[in-house]
C-alpha cells in the first residue's frame, strides 16, 4: 500500500501545476489592468531617478513635488539618439528644479496608449494640488491626443507637452516642433562637394520630422552647388508613423548594399536604427579604403574616418527650456517651432582625417560657408510657409 507521505507531494505538485496553467491563460487578459494598477501606483511612488517603476524611497522628495511623466515610442529609450536626448533633458531639468520624473518606454503601441489612457483617466479626476506635466515624445500618439486632450481641462494642475507636432492641439496642451529642414539642407549642400550619390534611409514616409529632414537634405544635395552631377536614392525601413526606428543587421546590410556605389554618403534618418547603419559601415567599409564612402551623423554628433558631418537636434536643451516655461508663472505657449535660426538644430563639421579637413577648408572658406548657411535659413523659412 502506497504511503500517504508519498501521495501528498504528488497531489500538491499537480494542484500547483493546474494553478499555474490557469494563471498563464489569464495573463494576457490581465495585462491592461496590471498596467493601469502599476502606473497608478507609480504616479505617487516613483523616484527622481526617472525609471519606469520604483518603490517609494524614504529619503526621496516629498510627494507634493511637481511630477513629469514622459511617454515614448515603443522601445525607444536606449536609442543613443533623439529619445535618449529627451531623457537627459528631462532628468537635467528635474535635478535643477527639484522635480520627480516618471519615464515610460512601452513595449508596444497598445501599451503606450494604455499608459496614456491611465494617465488621462486618473489625472482628470485627481483632487490634489500636485503639479504634473505629461510629455509625449512622438506623433505616433497623435490621434489619441487630439481626441482626448480635452479631458485634462478639468484639472488646472495638469499640463501636456506634445513634441514634434507642427499643429496645435484643439484643447488643453502645448505643442512643439523642431524643424530639421534647414540643417539638413545645409548638410546636403556640403555633402555634394564630396560625393555624387546621396543614399537616404528613412524610418517611414508618414513621420513628418523624418519627411522634412529627408526633403531638406535632398533639396540641398540636388542643388548641385559644386556641379558634381548629384543623384539621390531614398529607401524606407517601415511604412507606418511609428515604424522603422529599429532594424536587424541583416536587413540593414541588404539596404546598404542593394544600392551600392563607391562614391556616396549614407544618411540614416531613422532614430535608433541609424546606429546599426553606422556600425555596418564602420565594419565593412574599413576593408574598402579605395571607396569614397561616408555616412552622416543624425541627431547627435558623430566623427570617424567615415563621418565628417552631422545634423544635430538639441532636443535635450529644448525640453529643458520647455520645462522651465512650465514652471514659470507665464507657462508654456500654445505652440512653438524652432529651427536652424534658433540654434536648436545645426549642421556640425568634425573632419576626422587631414585629407577631409583640407577639402573642407578648400571648398568652404568662411565667405562660402556663410553664404550656404544664409541660403539654408532662407530655404527653411520658405519651406515652413
Amino acid at each position: 500500500m502506497t504511503s500517504l507521505l508519498h501521495i501528498i507531494p504528488v497531489v500538491i505538485n499537480a494542484v500547483f501545476a493546474a494553478l499555474v496553467a490557469v494563471l498563464l491563460t489569464r495573463v494576457q487578459k490581465s495585462v491592461k489592468g496590471l498596467t493601469a494598477i502599476l502606473l497608478a501606483t507609480a504616479l505617487v511612488s516613483c523616484t527622481k531617478e526617472g525609471d519606469v517603476i520604483y518603490l517609494p524611497d524614504p529619503a526621496d522628495m516629498a510627494k507634493t513635488s511637481p511630477l513629469i511623466t514622459v511617454v515614448y515610442d515603443p522601445d525607444a529609450l536606449g536609442d543613443r539618439s533623439y529619445n535618449d536626448l529627451i531623457y537627459q533633458g528631462v532628468e537635467e531639468a528635474a535635478m535643477k528644479n527639484g522635480l520627480r520624473t516618471l519615464q515610460l518606454s512601452p513595449s508596444s503601441m497598445e501599451e503606450g496608449e494604455d499608459y496614456l489612457e491611465s494617465l488621462f483617466s486618473r489625472l482628470s479626476q485627481a483632487s490634489d494640488t500636485v503639479r504634473r506635466l505629461i510629455i509625449v515624445t512622438t506623433p505616433a500618439y497623435d490621434a489619441f491626443l487630439r481626441k482626448n486632450s480635452h479631458r485634462l481641462e478639468s484639472n488646472k494642475y495638469v499640463d501636456l507637452l506634445y513634441l514634434e507636432s507642427d499643429s496645435p492641439l484643439p484643447d488643453k496642451g502645448s505643442t512643439l516642433f523642431l524643424q530639421y529642414y534647414g540643417a539638413m539642407y545645409e548638410a546636403g549642400v556640403i555633402a555634394s562637394a564630396f560625393v555624387s550619390h546621396g543614399h537616404v534611409i528613412g524610418a517611414n514616409p508618414e513621420n513628418k520630422p523624418v519627411h522634412d529632414a529627408i526633403q531638406g537634405f535632398s533639396d540641398g544635395f540636388l542643388a548641385d552647388y559644386f556641379k558634381n552631377d548629384t543623384k539621390i536614392t531614398t529607401n524606407y525601413i517601415g511604412e507606418k508613423v511609428n515604424e522603422g526606428f529599429v532594424i536587424e543587421d541583416s536587413v540593414a546590410i541588404g539596404m546598404l548594399y542593394k544600392q551600392y556605389s563607391k562614391n556616396r554618403i549614407v544618411v540614416p534618418v531613422c532614430g535608433g536604427a541609424s546606429n546599426t547603419f553606422y556600425r555596418m559601415i564602420e565594419t565593412f567599409e574599413s576593408y574598402n579604403a579605395e571607396n569614397r564612402f561616408f555616412y552622416m551623423g543624425i541627431d547627435q554628433e558623430k566623427s570617424s574616418i567615415f563621418c565628417f558631418m552631422s545634423a544635430v537636434k538639441h532636443i535635450d536643451q529644448v525640453v529643458e527650456m520647455c520645462i522651465g516655461q512650465w514652471l514659470s508663472e507665464k507657462g508654456m505657449p500654445k505652440h512653438q517651432t524652432f529651427g536652424l535660426e534658433s540654434g536648436y538644430t545645426e549642421m556640425v563639421l568634425k573632419p576626422f582625417t587631414e585629407d577631409v579637413k583640407k577639402e573642407l577648408q578648400d571648398n568652404f572658406p568662411e565667405a562660402v560657408s556663410q553664404k550656404i548657411h544664409a541660403e539654408a535659413l532662407r530655404k527653411e523659412a520658405e519651406y515652413e510657409k
